[in-house]
């Protein structure tokens, strides 16, 4: 069986609005919408791939594949990364991908990837896609199971992120992103449709691997299996299928692997039931930090410092 390069479109995607929200009073107007409007431009800048990295994408692989991955259904949030380089010859350092969790979107880690951009990487070496609807309001996080289509997505975008810097890349999974991209890397067959073979291990194009509150083995909220998001074939029940496969081989995920996570996690958790099995653990990591201090979406912003220093490690 070949691997699938394709990918299986989600209905209904649509793009993003915030409210407007009219000000209290006439005098901060003024403020109110130079804010905004900063903001906006930031956002826009931050929007897409840059151009060389669309190019490449669409003269190698498709412009179907640029849309997938690009997001831009989403607008400012959907997708970032690619700079000035080429993708003629190697970036100056590794790429770091970034990979979101629930209902989340890449613009959900601008503040990830700007700490990034503030020491030592650039707009060639960080990058991020959306996988799924990016929103709550859309797809709510009951709703959200780890499809064959994330998967796919995730794992394109591995491939092409490596074959536009000519290097190898590191990863880093934020939340559910952990489980998905490491069987984006494991690839065989998805869990949810086994009618689609993704290929072999991409271990040889990843070096350093780090999960953030990955819900690697389960959330502490999937108990039962009686929502999509703790499906007992490709949700977080600590028995599912798909965590079954993916915990089933062990240092698949890079040259490096690291988990960072911590007792205070409300949405992942720290253990599982039936399980009793630490939700954020890889097994056979190079090394797990469990004492990051926070609840989730603390964990995930607050060990940024800690993030960079085992990408600097390697």
């Amino acid at each position: 069986m070949t691997e699938n390069l394709s990918i299986k479109r989600v209905p209904n995607r649509r793009r993003m609005c915030r409210k407007d929200l009219p000000p209290k009073n006439s005098s901060n107007m003024v403020s109110r919408h130079t804010i905004l409007l900063l903001f906006l431009v930031m956002g826009l800048a931050s929007a897409d791939f840059s151009a060389s990295f669309k190019n490449f994408i669409i003269d190698n692989y498709s412009q179907q594949m640029y849309d997938d991955l690009a997001r831009n259904d989403l607008g400012a949030v959907g997708s970032y990364g690619g700079g000035t380089h080429d993708g003629n010859g190697p970036t100056s350092r590794r790429a770091v991908i970034l990979v979101h969790g629930t209902t989340n979107n890449a613009g959900n880690f601008f503040g990830q990837r700007n700490a990034l951009l503030t020491n030592g990487w650039s707009e060639e070496t960080v990058y991020g896609t959306t996988y799924g609807s990016g929103s709550a309001e859309i797809t709510p996080a009951t709703d959200v199971s780890m499809e064959c289509e994330f998967v796919q997505q995730m794992r394109n975008f591995i491939k092409v992120v490596a074959d536009f810097t000519k290097q190898k890349v590191d990863i880093i999974g934020y939340s559910l992103g952990s489980p998905i991209v490491r069987k984006a890397i494991l690839g065989g067959n998805c869990v949810d449709d086994e009618n689609v073979d993704l290929g072999g291990p991409l271990t040889d194009s990843v070096e350093t691997y780090i999960s953030v509150a990955g819900a690697n083995k389960a959330s502490y909220l999937c108990v039962l299996p009686i929502t999509n998001a703790c499906s007992s074939v490709n949700g977080l029940f600590c028995l599912s299928s798909f965590l079954k496969n993916i915990n089933s081989e062990q240092r698949y995920e890079g040259s490096h692997i690291y988990s960072i996570y911590g007792i205070q996690d409300d949405k992942v958790g720290f253990t599982n039931l039936p399980c009793l099995s630490r939700n954020s653990r890889i097994n056979n990591s190079d090394q797990e930090f469990s004492n990051a201090t926070g609840n989730h979406d603390a964990i995930l912003s607050g060990t940024i410092d800690l993030q960079m220093n085992l990408l600097n490690a390697h």
